[in-house]
């Protein structure tokens, strides 16, 4: 069995610009105390030696699992073995490299936000060769998406848009025609416009005052200019709106991983079914978006909900990394498919063929 030994570990991780000394072949800091302050300006980009973090080790057993989702095998009889018996996904080492890289250029991370995987393993039945993709995570929330045949209003993502992160597409989107318009096409433009005039005006301010407060209201306009420009008026964004419908969060049952994990033959793609195991219940749902490279754990606000009532935009579903999530690479149904019976059907079909459920009542109905 794969692992990679990284648990517990003191990692001494080198800051930019905290090189050895070139003269005498040291670490600066070991000489940094015989520095003036001109002295360590002069010959290094910062003051930091070095910062020493835990990078977490993958966990590899159902015993593992089981401590922090007791329910786990319990639901699913057949899946003990698999995950004994099982080797961790290469990605698992992949997103703590990549949170390793955020460390090195400066960004620190809440603790929950670095430590949000417990592992990724790619599982096999013995007997069916279904194959199985199983994260460990916890569940943030995500409010994405727009489809103007079940919303045509900009009023009726008032509560997605609630959200800081809110985008009107989804990695998961099906053709739509040119008929209805999807809203956020005209909505962008006119706000990116409306922003550009209060720019115009708080330029104004700030060259008259010369103190502080109009030049920071400058600042946060333009960053807000970006942000919009970023989210909805680009022109493949404004292109995709007007060919495509999308999964919505708030209607739609989806989960995410990170954009760079599509990428890898052994995982699900855009569309496969996922089985969500959280304490008792087993929720059907699909493989609906892509998230950043170094975060995982992500469900849409309709899922989220079933786990944590309080869950919304800015409340996370699960701290903890207690939530398992079964992908099935290769299982997507047709494109734009939103039948959810047909979701569970299949679903439980699914898991049958890696041992079955404990009782077809604990498989969430839609």
């Amino acid at each position: 069995m794969k692992n990679w030994l990284y648990l517990g570990w003191s990692v001494v991780l080198p800051m930019a610009g905290a090189q050895a000394d070139p003269a005498t072949n040291e670490n600066w800091s070991e000489t940094a105390a015989e520095m003036t302050a001109h002295g360590v300006r002069s010959k290094h980009d910062s003051y930091l030696a070095n910062v020493e973090f835990l990078r977490p080790q993958a966990a590899t057993t159902a015993r593992e699992l089981e401590a922090i989702n007791p329910s786990l095998t319990k639901l699913l009889p057949g899946l003990g073995a698999m995950i004994d018996e099982g080797e961790v996904s290469p990605l698992y080492k992949q997103l703590y490299d990549r949170k390793v890289r955020q460390l090195r250029a400066g960004y620190f991370p809440t603790n929950h936000n670095f430590l949000d995987c417990e592992t990724a393993m790619n599982l096999k039945h013995s007997e069916s060769g279904r194959k199985v993709f199983l994260l460990q995570a916890d569940m943030d929330v995500v409010t994405d998406g727009t489809d103007p045949v079940r919303k045509p209003h900009v009023e009726d993502y008032d509560f997605a848009r609630g959200s800081n992160s809110f985008l009107p597409i989804t990695k998961y989107g099906w053709y739509k025609g040119s008929e209805p318009k999807n809203p956020f096409i005209d909505y962008y433009p006119e706000a990116l416009k409306e922003l550009q005039e209060v720019r115009a005006d708080l330029a104004k301010r700030a060259e008259a005052d010369k103190g502080v407060i109009w030049r920071r209201m400058l600042e946060t306009c333009d960053e807000q200019i970006q942000v919009m420009k970023g989210r909805g008026n680009g022109s493949s964004i404004q292109s995709w709106m007007k060919n495509s419908r999308y999964l919505l969060a708030t209607e739609d049952p989806f989960v995410v991983l990170p954009m760079s994990w599509f990428k890898d033959a052994n995982t699900p793609g855009t569309g496969d079914l996922c089985a969500v195991v959280y304490k008792n219940r087993i929720y059907p749902a699909i493989l609906g978006d892509s998230g950043p490279d170094t975060k995982v754990g992500e469900a849409s606000i309709k899922l989220a909900k079933q786990l944590n009532s309080e869950a919304s935009g800015t409340n996370r579903a699960i701290n903890s990394v207690g939530v398992t999530y079964l992908f099935f690479p290769g299982s997507k149904l047709s494109s734009g498919n939103l039948d959810y019976a047909e979701w569970r059907e299949r679903v439980v079909e699914l898991l049958g063929e890696i041992g079955g459920v404990s009782s077809a009542n604990v498989v969430h109905t839609w």
